[in-house]
């Protein structure tokens, strides 16, 4: 067993480009190494912004020889009655290059047949490398590439130099004009030298390079910026709040290094989150908060090399932060001269989609669906009355911000400023912090809106965006979503989720489709939006399947919860039901439940869907006290569905019905002859079955552990 180190030296290639395409390496390698049969202890990737990195540990120094056995003639014309081989025979053995004694006789299906075993040996893995690591560097893809050196290669920078040992030895390739050796370079400020590195033992690697100033494993990178940024906060009682921005510079240094700085305290009568912007998103910069709370007029700066000349790096990174913050500093007086309300109008002249009109327009539909759900959710005690103007009037400026010169910086702040301009204006605290809240989540793991007021405007702007889109035909497609449909509908759940709301999917579909000036065109909106509705809603079933499974939940049990007979339509009460179907799933009554449901689904779905039981037509004992149980138990498990208590449903469903169920399968023979017969006691079997699957779940698709499928 032998190790391999490959090294592609590189120009300086973005932070956001090297996890990635490190990812891609060691996919590319795995797959490409399988398929030559070739095994390995290890394989780890790491890299920095002149260098990717592969290191893999313990591959074979040569693929298996493996044994390929090659279907012949037939025995019965391989062989003649005597024995020795036909021309066929010996004809088959020639065109395989296989002695006659390497034929043997298999049984197969198709009676005995004469087989060639051939042996095949296997290669030296360094003749198999060089079209592995070749593979490697050209199926590597990057959001923006370079070409160069003729039109064979694109790679994020030009590529400088091949490291490709196999253990002491050179792999030998050659890309673009470059050839692989044993040869790198040390930092380009602190060092610049050639290093030679002798064999592929990676812990020499690590401190040759180390000695030059490049610490080239990623994790120690993270490591030592961490510990030198944390003792610069430690007196400040501060610590790093932005893992990204700590993976982000990572990938940014070869020589992790950081030193403090200020800026003029003056600037702190700017908003904390314009500082934090200014500092994180255009220079990379990590702000200090004392005690974790209160900003200081203190940043700490990484380097890519050591505190030679630290007086001037830090007069540098100053200057440049304090033409940032001035900048913000200005916008943020300008800004203030023009309330939000005083803004709205102008919204016309910002476009939102092709045929959707403007964001004034777009403006009005938050404005309508917002009060359209704020109602709604009065109807179920979920609101208070007085909470609706409070409602409107957040959604009538959430989007004004976008006209502020802040804003128009610094986008990431929408919402953020439209608060804080919000409180400047003297605007109720709900409605500015509704302001904020509507754009939440912002991605997978943001914060979703606290305030019932701030959520629902969210839900009504995401549900706006939802049914644009999909009224335009801007559907997501694979991978491809980028109006991030999916996070919004995410966003809708979750927020659904977190405040309980109980809302009918469907409704506000209508609503919203309604209110989009492209429906309005042909004169026939009410076909358009039925047709449009369900292709929303699949969407949404989707992202609840998808929500989920990722939330460990078993397939299947999301499956019965989103097939029973009352659907997804009230988020909510889908949340609550695939609650309790998860947690009784663990029960040891769970099976019986199950098989109930699944036994009575399985007949019952041969009955008429109007079918109703007659009395008179129950001649055995059995249906006619499984009929009794049901009309002495339906009453009460529908009371406690209706009372959303799924669990005490599930019990007296399960008590009711297990051992009765059985004993009608085992004693009663359901497809007689006698058709009214049959059907009455489908119609029995299908009654039994609704009482759980239509509100709760459809057990029918729960797939029991060792169970063969119907």
């Amino acid at each position: 067993m032998t190790n391999l180190l490959f090294e592609i030296g590189t120009e300086e290639i973005p932070a956001g480009y090297i996890t990635p395409a490190l990812n891609q390496i060691k996919t590319v390698f795995t797959e490409q190494a399988s398929k030559q049969c070739l095994t390995m202890e290890s394989v780890y990737c790491t890299g920095t912004p002149r260098r990717l990195i592969l290191f893999v540990k313990g591959l074979t120094e040569k693929q298996a020889s493996i044994n390929e056995e090659i279907q012949g003639p037939s025995v019965a014309i391989a062989f003649d009655k005597t024995g020795p081989l036909t021309k066929a025979g010996l004809g088959f053995a020639k065109s395989q290059g296989v002695n006659v004694a390497n034929l043997k006789i298999k049984k197969t299906s198709k009676g005995e047949y004469c087989f060639a075993v051939k042996v095949i040996e296997g290669q030296e893995t360094i003749n198999i490398l060089p079209e592995i690591l070749t593979n490697i560097v050209r199926n590597t893809s990057f959001p923006k590439s370079m070409k160069w050196k003729g039109n064979g290669l694109f790679f994020a920078r030009p590529v400088r130099s091949l490291i490709a040992l196999f253990g002491n030895k050179i792999v030998p390739l050659e890309i673009n004009g470059i050839k692989s050796d044993k040869f790198t370079y040390g930092h380009p400020f602190l060092s610049g030298k050639r290093i030679e590195i002798h064999a592929a033992d990676w812990d020499l690697y690590r401190q040759l390079l180390k000695q030059e100033k490049v610490v080239v494993d990623m994790d120690e990178r993270r490591e030592l910026l961490r510990s030198k940024i944390t003792q610069l906060m430690t007196p400040y009682s501060a610590s790093i709040d932005d893992e990204e921005l700590l993976d982000e510079v990572t990938n940014l240094v070869e020589y992790p290094n950081a030193i403090e700085c200020g800026f003029n305290e003056e600037f702190l009568d700017i908003p904390a989150e314009v500082i934090e912007t200014a500092m994180k998103e255009h220079q990379r910069y990590f702000p200090i908060k004392k005690g974790g709370r209160k900003l200081v007029a203190r940043f700490i700066a990484v380097l890519n090399r050591d505190e030679s000349n630290a007086d001037t790096t830090i007069r540098g990174n100053e200057q440049v932060l304090k033409a940032r913050l001035s900048d913000a500093r200005f916008f943020w007086k300008e800004d203030k001269k023009i309330p939000l309300e005083k803004r709205v109008g102008d919204l016309k002249n910002l476009a939102f989609l092709e045929k959707l009109g403007n964001y004034h327009d777009r403006t009005n539909r938050i404005a309508e669906l917002s009060s359209f759900i704020a109602h709604k959710l009065i109807d179920c005690n979920k609101l208070a009355i007085e909470d609706v103007q409070l409602v409107k009037r957040a959604a009538l400026l959430c989007k004004a911000d976008l006209l502020t010169q802040m804003v128009g910086e610094f986008p990431s702040l929408q919402g953020v400023m439209g608060r804080e301009y919000a409180e400047w204006d003297g605007e109720e605290p709900s409605v500015a912090t509704a302001i904020a809240e509507h754009y939440m989540p912002r991605f997978a793991t943001d914060n979703i809106p606290a305030s019932k007021i701030g959520a629902i405007v969210g839900l009504a702007d995401k549900f706006d965006t939802i049914s644009s889109c999909f009224a335009l035909g801007l559907v997501p497609t694979g991978s491809q979503d980028p109006y991030s449909l999916r996070r919004h509908a995410y966003g809708i759940i979750r927020i659904i989720e977190k405040h309980e709301f109980t809302l009918e999917l469907k409704e506000i579909l209508f609503h919203s489709l309604r209110l989009l000036p492209v429906l309005n065109v042909s004169g026939d909106q009410c076909q358009q939006i039925n047709e449009i509705v369900p292709k929303i809603k699949e969407f949404f079933r989707d992202r609840l399947f998808n929500v989920n499974t990722e939330r460990d939940i078993r397939y299947d049990l999301v499956n019965a919860v989103l097939n029973a007979g009352i659907g997804f339509e009230d988020v909510y009460n889908f949340s609550q039901r695939l609650k309790v179907i998860s947690d009784i799933s663990k029960e040891e009554w769970w099976h019986e439940l199950v098989t109930v449901v699944e036994r009575t689904f399985n007949i019952g779905k041969k009955a008429s869907s109007s079918g109703n039981v007659n009395e008179a037509l129950l001649a055995e004992s059995e249906e006619r006290i499984l009929w009794d149980i049901y009309k002495k138990n339906e009453a009460d498990i529908q009371r406690l569905t209706d009372d959303c208590k799924y669990r005490e449903s599930s019990v007296r469903y399960c008590k009711a019905f297990s051992k009765p169920v059985h004993e009608f399968f085992d004693r009663v023979f359901v497809n007689v002859e006698d058709e009214n017969i049959r059907s009455n006691r489908l119609s029995l079997m299908k009654k039994i079955n609704e009482l759980y699957s239509q509100k709760i779940a459809d057990l029918s698709q729960i797939i029991i552990p060792d169970a063969k499928p119907s």
